[in-house]
């Protein structure tokens, strides 16, 4: 019965593909609701899942104007209060450049009854109220009523674009598995006849159903029967083309459509005025290399221009003019993007915008489109060598890479033409941590502490960033709770971006060491280490394990125990070299002085399901190394 279901939804569905208004994007309201009741999954049936997706659709249709409509319904049983979350949807739109409108949103309770949403239960508000981001960015919330366990929610809305920010740019991805059971799911996408739509296919066989009909081309892709993803620890990201099927989809046949439109706009704002172009001459006037210029313009726009994001009217994309910028003071990642390259041009300094992927890592340079894109920085070439100037990074160096990982960006430059670039990765030499930290210990196991912490380079800017926007109260209690008594903490400076940054610390812990008699002393958790026990705990998995990525750290302990005391079993140096961690633990002992020397880092790195028996050998005899270190026993002789 359920099967000859779908097979009349389907082709209900493809008969419909064309049509301008879709009227069968309808409720199953209309028909036998007792019937759609009993055929629907059970919760007994997936035991692991809140809710089960019985049918979701999605239609866009794009117009020879380049406008366009979507539409979206969805259809969903609730077993459980795990997925009664799915009961609340708000749905995002851009006033003046988009119009929503709810075509119809019921409950239907398991015993049939129908409860549908009223209209005055729609909120309508701005959707960053108390954020600094102006925006005409609203939404309309709702959260379905009369939902209970055994129950079916359907809502149907669309959403028509008035105003198109690029002519036919569509990028779309049709995850073809999630966390929830999904029966059915459609996305149809129609184009005009001379548009044509691009594809990738990711572990699925999936193919479209191609129509025409009245010069306008339908794709059809088809989705049945799939089962829920039970996330697994350190499990890839649902974006992982080489884990879960899914289909990249795109309409855009080349990158200079938007690398000419682009400059276009950045080119139009970048407007001076004597004000910015004396300014900018006085800021240089006594730097005589191109890179102190870049420096001292790169330094005023990253720390004197305040970040406030602004997607209001055209200028979600459009930077507003720099010298509009230079007054107020304030601006997002394009304006302060845009202010930078004009003063870099009027000290006689050529750069580009480069436009940075919102998902960095799974960048694909053979689908074009603007929507992969959110975030903008100026890129500088000098001498053989690229600056990556972020100037919304207000604790950053201009010498420094712009981001903890290598990054494709779109480069493109002042005559339109563009290419893809990728930023360096940090340095072990100049992006690192170092943690020194004396302990000297009494008799009942307190100690006093002298401690300094150092970060380089990259590595500096976020704690840089936290102790610049942290009271001085708020510093210490960063300490308190470790536990440290705080009596004296210093810092460098929080504005010399391109110093070493050094937070110097005294104080003092209790029961550092226990005591368990006059005589006897144990030291604990001296040091930490990701053993990764969460995979090993588990007897099954499906998944691959994704090891994430550090930044190069040196740290350096030494424990002053009181006179006569000595360690009863100095753990032996341990050294790691796999490809994805490198640790070196190196430990010593001399006359009542402990000392313990860590340097460590761990790289990006996806261990197989084949490979992941050895990973957990590994993973275990890391386990039994934690372990005998966690507690060191120190005797009075």
């Amino acid at each position: 019965m359920r099967v000859s279901r779908i097979l009349l939804i389907l082709l209900c569905i493809l008969f419909i593909s064309c049509s301008t208004t879709n009227p069968n994007i309808k409720s199953i309201t209309a028909g036998d609701v007792h019937s759609y009741l009993r055929e629907a999954p059970n919760a007994d049936q997936h035991p692991n899942a809140g809710a089960n997706i019985l049918f979701e659709y999605y239609y866009v249709e794009f117009f020879k104007d380049s406008t366009s409509i979507n539409r979206h319904l969805e259809r969903v049983k609730i077993f459980n209060e795990r997925g009664r979350y799915l009961a609340s949807k708000t749905i995002s739109y851009r006033e003046g450049y988009q119009k929503v409108k709810i075509l119809f949103a019921n409950t239907i309770k398991p015993n049939g009854q129908v409860i549908p949403l009223d209209k005055k239960d729609v909120h309508d508000s701005s959707a960053y109220a108390g954020y600094e981001f102006y925006t005409d960015i609203r939404e309309k919330r709702f959260t379905m009523p009369a939902v209970e366990d055994g129950c079916i929610i359907e809502y149907a809305y669309e959403i028509t674009n008035l105003k198109p920010i690029l002519s036919s740019d569509f990028f779309a991805i049709f995850l073809c598995q999630e966390f929830n059971p999904l029966e059915i799911d459609i996305m149809e996408v129609v184009l005009p006849d001379n548009i044509e739509l691009q594809y990738k296919k990711f572990k699925t066989s999936i193919t479209p159903q191609v129509t025409v009909k009245n010069n306008k081309k339908a794709y059809i892709f088809t989705n049945t029967k799939q089962k829920e993803i039970i996330p697994e620890a350190r499990m890839p990201s649902l974006r992982d083309r080489n884990t879960f099927p899914q289909i990249s989809l795109w309409t855009l046949t080349n990158w200079e459509n938007i690398s000419r439109w682009y400059i276009k706009l950045v080119h139009e704002q970048m407007k001076t005025d004597s004000e910015l172009v004396s300014f900018t001459k006085q800021l240089i006037a006594d730097k005589k290399t191109n890179e102190e210029k870049i420096n001292a313009i790169f330094n005023f726009v990253s720390q004197k221009i305040r970040y406030v994001s602004v997607l209001l009217g055209p200028y979600t994309h459009k930077p507003h003019l720099a010298y509009e910028i230079f007054q107020k003071r304030y601006g997002d990642c394009k304006d302060k993007t845009t202010l930078l390259l004009t003063m870099l041009k009027i000290a006689g300094i050529e750069g580009g915008p480069a436009l940075v992927p919102s998902d960095p890592e799974y960048f694909d340079e053979t689908m074009p489109s603007l929507e992969i894109f959110n975030h903008v920085i100026a890129v500088v070439p000098s001498a053989g060598k690229y600056f990556w100037l972020d100037s919304t990074n207000e604790t950053a160096s201009y010498d420094s890479p712009p981001f903890f990982r290598p990054t494709t960006v779109f480069l493109i430059h002042p005559d339109g033409s563009c290419q893809f670039i990728k930023t360096p990765d940090i340095d072990n030499k100049k992006d690192f941590s170092h943690t020194e930290i004396k302990y000297k210990i009494n008799t009942e196991g307190d100690a006093d502490l002298d401690a300094t912490y150092t970060y380089s380079g990259k590595v500096a800017e976020p704690i840089r960033y936290f102790y610049k926007y942290s009271p001085p109260e708020q510093r210490k209690k960063y300490f308190e709770r470790s536990g440290i008594t705080v009596k004296e903490l210093t810092l460098n400076s929080l504005t010399n971006t391109q110093e070493t940054f050094v937070v110097n610390l005294k104080g003092s812990i209790k029961n550092l060491a226990q005591k368990l008699d006059n005589s006897l002393m144990v030291l604990s958790d001296v040091i930490s280490l990701d053993s990764y026990r969460d995979i090993t705990a588990a007897n099954e998995r499906k998944y691959p394990v994704v090891v994430k990525p550090s930044y190069y750290s040196i740290e350096n302990y030494s424990f002053a125990f009181p006179r006569g005391f000595k360690i009863k079993k100095l753990p032996p140096a341990f050294l790691l070299r796999k490809p994805f961690i490198y640790r070196n633990e190196k430990y010593s002992f001399k006359k009542n002085l402990l000392d313990v020397s860590i340097e460590k880092k761990s790289f990006k790195y996806t261990i197989r399901l084949e490979n992941l028996d050895a990973f957990k050998t590994f993973a275990l005899q890391l386990q039994k190394h934690e372990s005998s270190i966690k507690n060191m026993i120190l005797e009075k002789k």
